[in-house]
Parts: C-alpha cells; sequence; structure tokens
C-alpha cells in the first residue's frame, strides 16, 4: 500500500506543483494518474521513489515512512519504467535487465540467467540479449524497460508515461502486455499518463487530476464514465461537448452507438467509425 498524506511539492522560486495531496493507494491494484501538463502526476509518481522529497507532508509505504529510508535503497527496491526506457546504451540487453539484480548483491551469473527468463516473460526473444539499446525498436526498448524493473521482483512499480513514445500499435500490443503481466504477477502498480483512453483501459482505479495534484476524481473507469464528477472531468473524459450537443473531436468519440449489420452487432464511435463486434 502506497500513502500519501498532505504532501505538497513548492520549487525554488515559489512554483508549487503539489498542493495538500492525500490518497490511498491499494496494494496489487494498477491505479493511474492522469491528467494534462501541471497537473503534478509525475512529481507525485517520484515522491514514492525520493527522486522528488516533497516540501511538506509524508508518503509511506505499507507502515515505512519513506523519507526515513535511504533513498538508493528505496530505489533499488521499486520498479520504475520511464517514457524513453531509460536504458544503458554502453550496456547489452542482457545486461540492462540484470542491472538492478547485480546491484542488490546477486551474482552475475544468476541476475543474467534471471534477466533471459525476464525477457522471455515480457515477450522478447532471448536472441536480442546481446544487442544494445539503440539496435532495437521503440517497442523493444520499452519491453526491455519493463523487464528490468520486473527482474528484481519488486512489489511496487512505477511507470511514467511508458508507453508515449511509440506509435499507436505497439503501444496498444504493450498495454496488452502490461495487463498479462498485472494478471499473473498482481503488482501495485503506480502509472502515469496524459491519455484517459489509456487510464481506463489499464487502471483498475482511475485518479483525474486538476493542475497541482488537485484530486478531481477518483474511482473506477466505469465510475467516472457513468458518473462524473464535474464539468472538468467531463470535459477531460470527452463527453461535455457531446452531450452539449456540440462536434467534434473525443467528445464524439467517447459517445458509442450500436446497430446491426448483416446480423452483427457492430459499435460505433459518435462520428460513425466502427469499433468492433458486441458478442453474443
Amino acid at each position: 500500500m502506497i500513502r500519501f498524506d498532505a504532501v505538497t511539492k513548492t520549487y525554488a522560486g515559489g512554483a508549487r506543483a503539489v498542493a495538500e495531496f492525500s490518497l490511498t493507494i491499494p496494494s496489487h491494484h494498477t491505479t493511474v494518474f492522469v491528467g494534462s501538463s501541471g497537473s503534478g502526476k509525475t512529481t507525485l509518481l517520484r515522491m514514492v521513489n525520493r527522486m522528488v522529497d516533497p516540501t511538506s507532508g509524508r508518503v509511506w509505504i505499507d507502515d515505512q515512512d519513506v523519507a526515513q529510508v535511504d533513498p538508493v535503497g528505496l530505489r533499488r527496491s521499486i520498479g520504475y519504467v520511464l517514457q524513453q526506457g531509460g536504458l544503458l546504451p554502453h550496456r547489452t540487453v542482457l545486461d540492462n535487465v540484470a542491472t538492478v539484480a547485480v546491484l542488490n548483491g546477486t551474482p552475475k551469473p544468476r541476475a543474467r540467467a534471471l534477466a533471459l527468463e525476464m525477457l522471455e516473460r515480457v515477450g522478447l526473444d532471448p536472441a536480442l540479449s546481446g544487442r544494445y539499446p539503440a539496435q532495437l525498436s521503440g517497442g523493444q526498448q520499452q519491453r526491455v524497460g519493463v523487464a528490468r524493473a520486473l527482474a528484481p521482483d519488486p512489489n511496487i512499480l512505477l511507470m511514467d508515461e511508458p508507453f508515449g513514445a511509440v506509435d499507436p500499435i505497439v503501444r496498444r500490443e504493450l498495454q496488452e502486455e502490461l495487463l498479462r503481466l498485472q494478471r499473473e504477477l498482481g503488482k501495485t502498480i503506480l502509472f502515469v499518463t496524459h491519455d484517459i483512453d489509456e487510464a481506463f483501459r489499464l487502471g483498475d482505479e482511475v485518479v483525474v487530476l486538476r493542475t497541482g495534484g488537485e484530486v478531481a476524481q477518483c474511482g473506477t473507469p466505469e465510475e467516472i464514465l457513468a458518473h462524473p464528477a464535474d464539468d472538468f472531468v467531463r470535459h477531460f473524459i470527452g463527453i461535455d461537448a457531446a452531450h452539449a450537443g456540440s462536434a467534434g473531436g473525443e467528445a464524439e468519440a467517447r459517445l458509442l452507438t450500436t446497430r446491426d449489420v448483416d446480423g452483427q452487432r457492430i459499435v460505433f464511435d459518435g462520428s460513425g467509425r466502427p469499433l468492433g463486434v458486441l458478442e453474443q
């Protein structure tokens, strides 16, 4: 369990990124922070592994105040996946994945054996293990980043817009892979994105953030879609304009309709594009 207790972050010059944020992240679930630039979502995520320390307030992992934990040891105990992968360019894929295990004292042969197992787990051919990051596609690099984060078997996995730099097809594949891994591993995942569709696809719980880390709404994707808290949430998830009768964009896409086509029940978005077939 991760608990934010009235955390505030104010940077030099007085810029406040987060103000009095409190929330409990349940164990073994995926919680997604979603918001635009300036919503404080990445700042909050980095408070968990002390890459950012709050100006006031506390962050707890179970019953431990992270401010009382050695930051290096804390970071090695928590998986962390970045948008660009954060891989070490001068190390092979295998040694990138084995890095944290070696730092934690695992003998290098054993760490490399574990790394090979993890590459297979995230859907990568072990034959890629001898390559360097620059020799991989963007999607492959992100899978290596996920493998490295999972290799030491952490309880917590932090993911900071990890799929934002790949094309839509690869992004969907990576989302599917993460859903599969979470079904198998049951980690406590804190995921940051600016994409509401990604948040709804991946999150057991979604936290919609306003500027400064203010919680606009927190709930399951179904709860937020069915009962948006206010106009800000309605606009962010893309249903306000459609209900108001105005045109265009995500607002139209959020409203779905169905109709029968040659004996199949087809789902269409608000602009009339077919999305799929409903199972009978």
